[in-house]
């Protein structure tokens, strides 16, 4: 079964039905069985041209559209790096070149093949199918090369697939890795297990085993078993550090790298809690404190960075409803009965034409399905009744988001809609000028007030007359006061502003237009300078003129008003 580049088809689907045969691996006492991981050498670079002409033909293309085919695969060329300078260049003798959108599609076609000949193998009477695969005449699983053997645990038939593994080889160039190919036992005895290791040259694997990029095991996988991910997630951290990111930096990187490396494993596994406990805690130090092992610098609390910004937070996912929205998903489809190999694996060992919504789960029934049944059964609590929870799963399957959007926005904690969130977020506004003006609509920077226990000198550094806090230190202060009276003189705001509060509501209450946008962008500018000519003071001994500072503003003003808008005249301003 080939599920890479297919509509439909997806690569979870592959990690789930291998997480369902691997449930008796672990037994002493269960019917023989084996599954042998092959690994190609050099799976891309390996194909031969000759052989991949005759498969196109085979498949029936046009000759003009094989012949436009091999002149993209055929017309590669080399050329040797020696100390960062190419020198010459050589023609390619086989393979498909990889990076090259292309690429997947032949070689898809040239692992099609192989389907087929293990397809045709398996009605060999020598062959045996693997336990619960007869039914559905499971004996491969294909993404790309990542292939699963899959056969009863007895030497014809282990020798029945491992001779098509050989003849595919020999016709496609694409031999084994014998070295890096392992073979998996279940219920198979010593003296046996030693003959089919003879005849492949495999190694006997052991579990946990990796494939896409998972570990798959018979059992629940320990929490210690996802450190490879915690690992990838604290190097990525690692290579971060020192390079002076603003809060907003970190915060596109905790938004989209980190959440992308994690992302996969939600959608397969029902993640422990210790470990996205684990998992927030880098994320959380890594935004606040620019390292993964510092936990004492957070200044909002993560529960809060979760909510999207129309709700006063980050827009940040929460992963616990992230890893549900996923799993109601796989209830959906289960519901839908859709055209999945595992999906119909599902209905006919686990259903067995008894209705989703009434089964339980059974003790040895894998992890995947006791956590959807626990997620069926928290659906029917909620809705009340079975009816109530299907309509509920159709309004997300139909609306204007997509399905897991819908769920994720279901699971997660909701909290109440800001009336500052367009102003704070104002699209046209500098990222880092953003960040700095949420945190002070929050009242979370670490002004002098809210660091009384260090006994030090709480008197404000622009003004030196009053105690700063974040209310005096942006508007009642007599520095940033005349700051803000040139900055409204020159924007031509006759409305008076007097608590940041204040400002936003005025500002709030305008539409889109470019005067409106640009006097929001103007907001988040004035607090991040006066937040950093504060800085500057405390930390780094220096004074800026405010004539300097007002410069400044008209420099970053014009920077964001000419990245959106070339004609400069038709802005009323100075």
């Amino acid at each position: 079964m080939q599920n890479a580049f297919l509509g439909g088809r997806m690569m979870s689907d592959n990690i789930n039905l291998v997480q369902e045969l691997l449930r008796h691996y672990g037994r002493k006492r269960a019917s023989p069985r084996c599954l042998m991981k092959v690994d190609f050498k050099k799976a891309f670079d390996s194909v031969q041209w000759h052989f991949l002409r005759q498969l196109l033909h085979m498949f029936g293309f046009p000759d003009r559209f094989v012949h436009l085919i091999m002149k993209c695969v055929e017309t590669t060329s080399f050329s040797v790096a020696v100390n960062g300078t190419l020198y010459g260049f050589f023609p390619g003798k086989s393979g498909v070149r990889q990076g090259d959108p292309l690429s997947p599609y032949p070689f898809i076609l040239c692992m099609e093949y192989f389907s087929r000949m293990l397809k045709l193998a398996s009605r060999n009477d020598d062959f045996h199918f693997h336990p619960k695969c007869n039914v559905h005449e499971i004996c491969h699983l294909a993404f790309a090369d990542d292939v699963l053997l899959l056969s009863r645990g007895d030497r014809h038939s282990v020798s029945t697939i491992f001779k098509q593994l050989i003849i595919f080889g020999q016709t496609s160039g694409l031999t084994i890795n014998a070295e890096k190919s392992s073979i998996y036992f279940g219920g198979v005895g010593d003296n046996l297990k030693r003959l089919i290791l003879h005849d492949t040259g495999f190694r006997e694997g052991s579990f946990p085993f990796k494939y896409l990029g998972v570990p798959l095991s018979p059992h629940r996988l320990l929490a210690s078993q996802f450190s490879p991910l915690l690992q990838k997630l604290e190097l990525a951290v690692q290579s971060w550090m020192g390079k002076h990111l603003t809060y907003a930096g970190r915060l596109e990187l905790v938004r989209i790298v980190l959440y992308g490396m994690v992302q996969f494993w939600l959608s397969i596994f029902s993640m422990p809690s210790s470990v996205i406990n684990q998992i927030i805690c880098i994320r959380r130090n890594f935004l606040w404190s620019g390292n993964h092992t510092n936990s004492n610098s957070a200044l909002e609390a993560w529960k809060q960075l979760c909510l999207p910004k129309k709700e006063g937070g980050l827009g940040l996912f929460d992963l616990k409803a992230r890893n549900k929205s996923f799993l109601v998903e796989q209830l959906w489809n289960i519901h839908l009965k859709t055209n999945s190999i595992w999906i119909q694996w599902v209905h006919h060992f686990y259903l067995q034409q008894n209705i989703l919504w009434a089964m339980t789960a059974h003790h040895s029934s894998s992890p995947i399905w006791k956590s959807i049944i626990m997620l069926k059964d928290q659906l029917l609590e909620d809705c009340g009744s079975q009816e109530e929870a299907v309509a509920l799963l159709q309004q997300w399957n139909r609306g204007d988001d997509n399905f897991s959007v819908q769920a994720y926005n279901y699971f997660r904690f909701s909290g109440p809609q800001v009336n500052w969130a367009r102003v704070v977020w104002e699209k046209w506004s500098m990222p880092r000028h953003n960040f700095i003006l949420w945190l002070a609509v929050l009242g979370k920077l670490r002004t002098k007030d809210r660091l009384k226990f260090f006994q030090i000198d709480t008197l404000c550094v622009l003004c030196g007359q009053t105690e700063e806090s974040y209310s005096h230190l942006f508007f009642t202060c007599s520095w940033s006061a005349c700051l803000w009276l040139q900055i409204k003189l020159w924007l031509r705001i006759n409305r008076r502003m007097m608590t940041l509060t204040s400002a936003i509501r005025g500002l709030n209450s305008r539409g889109n237009n470019l005067e409106a946008r640009m006097r929001r962008v103007s907001l988040s500018l004035t607090v991040y300078l006066i937040w950093e000519e504060r800085n500057k003071r405390i930390f780094d001994r220096k004074n800026t003129s405010m004539g300097n500072i007002f410069r400044k503003f008209h420099i970053m003003f014009y920077i964001v008003f000419h990245f959106y808008e070339k004609d400069h005249h038709i802005l009323n301003v100075g």
